[in-house]
């Protein structure tokens, strides 16, 4: 998976985020637990797309691996990723 990239499009913006906030409290559901623990803290929640957009517009600092490239969960925690189209 790549961390931040919500929708799984190869990309990690603005929409990555509001994707994130509509699954937080509206549906529900995320396909890749990973790619939505943006902070790598071992949760999904309302902290994870605040952090991606003070990466993405506040100079935050950088989501931790893997973030750039397709990588596995250097983390042990409960979230998991059941498919990742764009990651072998």
């Amino acid at each position: 998976f790549r961390r931040g990239d919500q929708n799984g499009d190869g990309a990690q913006n603005i929409a990555d985020a509001v994707l994130a906030l509509e699954q937080l409290f509206v549906s529900g559901a995320a396909e890749c637990l990973d790619a939505a623990d943006v902070n790598d803290d071992g949760l999904f929640n309302i902290a994870d797309p605040i952090f991606l957009l003070g990466y993405l517009f506040a100079s935050g600092p950088t989501p931790p691996t893997p973030f750039s490239a397709c990588g596995v969960d250097p983390t042990v925690d409960g979230l998991g990723c059941a498919q990742f189209s764009l990651c072998p």
